[in-house]
């Protein structure tokens, strides 16, 4: 690569890493006010939050990558051009294609990258939020106990514990279960732990008693070592991990497991994301030749590219949004799954066809001085006698 594509390049790509991570970050604090709630309900520690969040990422970056790669290559061409490097590049022959040249390798790069987040990242990153979003939901000392509170998990029955160890071992236990009015019991425990299968669940008392109020208002007290208490008619907590679209693996998406029960409906909602990972990549190399076809081509002007970029920055991103509705809508209609592939394309198509006219192209009304030139060539000659 010559040393001004290298240098051209440079330009551009610190741009797009430094627009990449303050959209990430923006979105990062936006999705994390969706799992703050969860964690908050279920008395998660910030760890758990914290690694929730990172997982959502993938997606995140996927969505934001097109329009990070969009704005780097406006700020850097238009700083170019305001700092005269571009006229003085030309002034030296370098052809507008060779310019702009390591401004599309950027846009290439990001449209691989964007391909392997989408069929790869996001599908791993997914599934493993969901474990521990349904790890979260599930876990049943939250459901049940609180440090230094009654808590009551069911009608009749009252649970406390004075602490909660990080290793989720229960220190000093006190269950009050009066669920059956011919049998009220209090156990009391100096330690306990919770533990939990796929058909059973129960409370492992360690060193404690059982009382139980007699008819004659004696109480009856019964010490044990080691006591179970079965908590499986309490404790009816869905455990099943059901992936969304936004989960699953390319052929999942357009080929389903026949073996599945899917709607119609279903089936078209996977369809329009499988097709969306396909299509969204495009948009990172449409947009840069967007950027190209306004900041390279057309006559320079001193005043400065603010017209262009206006233009050209509304256009980007009416762009994508269409692109994101095309996505929306074809999960209602499969017959705009094309469209998503369409219109990035004809992007692509246009702007190149832009690029590689060799005429000379004007952008906006002609200065007076060219249409004074332009009177001056088409007035007839007049001979003087």
């Amino acid at each position: 690569m010559p040393v001004l594509q290298r240098y051209i390049f440079s330009q551009a790509f610190l741009p797009a890493i430094l627009s990449l991570s303050a959209l990430a970050l923006l979105a990062l604090l936006t999705q994390s006010l969706q799992t703050l709630d969860l964690i908050v309900e279920n008395r998660q520690s910030a760890t758990t939050f914290f690694y929730i969040t990172i997982l959502a990422l993938p997606q995140l970056i996927g969505i934001i990558l097109p329009l990070a790669v969009f704005m780097a290559a406006i700020y850097a061409l238009n700083r170019m051009t305001n700092d005269s490097e571009l006229v003085v590049a030309k002034a030296n022959g370098v052809s507008p294609w060779s310019i702009g040249t390591p401004v599309l390798r950027l846009g290439v790069y990001a449209l691989l990258l964007h391909l392997i987040i989408n069929l790869l990242v996001q599908p791993l990153s997914f599934q493993q939020m969901r474990k521990e979003i349904l790890k979260v939901r599930t876990d049943i000392a939250s459901q049940m106990v609180q440090a230094g509170e009654f808590v009551t998990p069911a009608p009749e029955l009252t649970v406390y514990t004075r602490e909660i160890m990080p290793d989720g071992e229960l220190r000093d236990v006190m269950i009050h279960d009066a669920r059956d009015p011919n049998s009220i019991t209090t156990h009391t425990a100096k330690t306990g732990r919770l533990q939990r299968s796929t058909s059973f669940t129960s409370l492992v008392l360690v060193n404690g008693s059982v009382q139980t109020p007699l008819d004659d208002g004696g109480l009856d007290v019964v010490a044990f070592e080691t006591y179970q208490l079965d908590l499986s008619d309490v404790v009816a907590l869905d455990n099943v991990l059901r992936l969304k679209s936004s989960d699953k693996f390319l052929h999942d998406l357009l080929r389903p497991d026949p073996r599945d029960y899917i709607t119609p409906k279903t089936r078209r909602e996977l369809a329009a994301e499988g097709h969306a990972r396909l299509a969204s990549p495009l948009y990172n190399l449409a947009l840069v030749l967007l950027t190209l076809a306004f900041l390279l081509r057309g006559q320079h002007s001193k005043l400065g590219n603010g017209r262009k970029i206006a233009i050209c920055a509304v256009t980007g991103f009416s762009i994508r949004l269409i692109g994101f509705g095309l996505a929306s809508s074809a999960e209602g209609n499969s017959g705009l799954n094309v469209a998503q592939y369409i219109l990035p394309i004809i992007v692509i198509l246009v702007c190149l066809a832009y690029l590689m006219n060799r005429g000379r192209v004007r952008f906006g009304k002609k200065r007076a001085g060219a249409a004074y030139d332009t009177a001056m060539t088409n007035a007839p000659e007049v001979k003087l006698s």
